[in-house]
């Protein structure tokens, strides 16, 4: 049988989410068995690749309806829908609040680790009080037929999307890329103050202590950036379809191939992490207070 465009896109978005969900494993491992994870900034990053790697695993379950295990009103349909958007939201949490902990740390000078447990427990459990809603109203089905199973497109699927997945999903996503850009003209500007004030390269002056915890931390806002690239191609196709504007099916491949890279992208991210932030603190030591 001669594959179609939806087994194409079916079959890439589930290989490649398979590929991802390889890299983060092994990425999550090394830093495991390398001890890293006693470093809260560690912890930060791996939380972000875990977050990947659920994202995918909900990708990946487009698999099942290339494979015919997951028809339209089949439980394995319902539950690959629910997943897409529990797991999608769990990263949403983690990525907002790993953008607290940053800001704290670059504006406020204060570590927010003590809150490390709530930050986990919220990103986990807040998605559930409203994920479960679509199993009310019958809308987790087949959506779209290149997509396979998500909300569906009836009146109440319509509502839901936008209101518990791509409404908050983009402003929230825009709200995150506000306050990294906040943060960003922030520094500048300290730079540009306190030049004189940072001659020192002891740890004793402040404000060399705190430029080396920002070059300890700064890698960190790439997990927020490329999660809104990520996720700004499904919210802009969706709007496109909301107005009604034709769009051309090579769209619709470039974003599976971009939400089933996520993790195999997050790894990779937090690999060079790794290796530049290693090579950094061989040089420099590092404040205290931001290790734990």
């Amino acid at each position: 049988k001669k594959m179609n465009f939806t087994d194409t896109v079916t079959l890439i978005m589930g290989c490649t989410s398979a590929f991802s969900v390889m890299v983060c494993v092994i990425v999550v491992t090394m830093v495991t068995l390398l001890g890293l994870c006693k470093h809260f900034m560690y912890r930060l990053a791996t939380y972000q690749v875990v977050g990947a790697l659920l994202m995918n695993v909900a990708t990946g379950l487009a698999f099942l309806r290339y494979a015919g295990l997951s028809p339209k009103g089949s439980t394995a349909c319902h539950v690959n829908a629910f997943v897409t958007v529990y797991f999608t939201w769990i990263k949403l949490l983690l990525t907002l609040g790993m953008t607290v902990h940053v800001f704290s740390y670059v504006v406020c000078r204060k570590s927010l680790a003590y809150l490390e447990w709530f930050y986990v427990a919220f990103s986990v459990l807040v998605p559930l009080l409203f994920s479960w809603v679509p199993f009310l109203t019958h809308t987790y089905n087949i959506a779209d037929p290149n997509l396979g199973c998500f909300i569906d497109t009836s009146r109440n699927g319509i509502i839901e999307r936008y209101s518990i997945y791509y409404g908050p999903l983009f402003l929230l996503m825009i709200l995150d890329m506000v306050t990294i850009t906040g943060m960003a003209i922030y520094v500048k500007r300290r730079s540009l103050t306190h030049t004189s004030s940072v001659m020192s390269s002891s740890l004793n002056n402040p404000y060399e202590a705190h430029r080396q915890g920002l070059l300890y931390f700064s890698p960190l806002l790439a997990y927020p950036m490329l999660f809104f690239v990520i996720i700004l191609f499904p919210c802009l196709l969706n709007l496109l379809h909301v107005l009604e504007v034709q769009t051309n099916k090579w769209l619709t491949l470039v974003m599976v191939m971009l939400l089933a890279s996520t993790g195999w992208i997050a790894g990779a991210i937090l690999s060079a992490h790794l290796c530049c932030v290693r090579t950094y603190m061989k040089r420099e030591t590092v404040p205290f207070e931001i290790e734990q």
